[in-house]
C-alpha cells in the first residue's frame, strides 16, 4: 500500500500492483496539488531511491521507486517543478536554497528523461556558483528522500558565492 499524506503512521509495506489512488482533492497544476504530490512522496520515501552524479557544471540525478504508484507521482512532481521553474512559480521561499534556485532559473538548464520506475534529471548550468547551488540542492532533496518530513522542515542553506 502507498501511504497517503493522512495515512502516513498506518502504512507499513507496498503492494506488488497499487490501485491509483488521488493524492489531492486540488487541481493538478495548482500550488495545493503539487504540495500533496510532494507530502505523498515524502511520506513514501522508504519506497523511493536515488542516485546522484555530481557533474562539472551541476548533476545527473536518478530519483526511482519499483511501486508504479510512487513511481508516477515521482515524475508527475519533477515535472511540475520544472514548470514552476520556468514560470517563476515559487515554493517554499522560507527556505534560502528555495530562494537562491528561484533567483537563478534562467540559468539553469533542466532535462526530464522518464524512465519506467521514475525519473533521470540532468541540471547544469554555465555559470560555476549556479552549479554549486545546483549540486547543493541535490544533497537536499536526497535527504528528502533518506529522512522524509524529518528533512523537509529544516532550512537549506545555497552554497558561499
Amino acid at each position: 500500500m502507498v501511504c497517503m499524506a493522512s495515512t502516513v503512521a498506518a502504512c507499513t509495506t507496498p503492494q506488488a500492483a497499487p490501485e491509483p489512488t488521488p493524492v489531492s482533492e486540488a487541481e493538478p497544476g495548482t500550488a495545493q496539488y503539487d504540495k500533496d504530490v510532494f507530502e505523498t512522496l515524502l511520506g513514501n520515501h522508504e519506497l523511493i531511491r536515488r542516485e546522484v552524479k555530481q557533474l562539472p557544471n551541476g548533476i545527473e540525478a536518478t530519483t526511482e521507486s519499483d511501486n508504479a504508484e510512487v513511481a508516477a507521482l515521482i515524475q508527475n512532481h519533477v515535472r511540475a517543478m520544472k514548470v514552476r521553474l520556468e514560470k517563476d512559480a515559487r515554493i517554499r521561499q522560507w527556505d534560502p536554497i528555495f530562494v537562491a534556485i528561484f533567483d537563478n532559473a534562467g540559468k539553469i538548464r533542466m532535462e526530464i528523461v522518464e524512465t519506467p520506475k521514475g525519473v533521470r534529471v540532468q541540471e547544469t548550468s554555465d555559470d560555476p556558483w549556479v552549479a554549486k547551488l545546483i549540486q547543493s540542492h541535490a544533497v537536499m532533496v536526497s535527504g528528502f528522500v533518506s529522512r522524509g518530513s524529518e528533512e523537509s522542515v529544516l532550512e537549506h542553506q545555497a552554497p558561499a558565492k
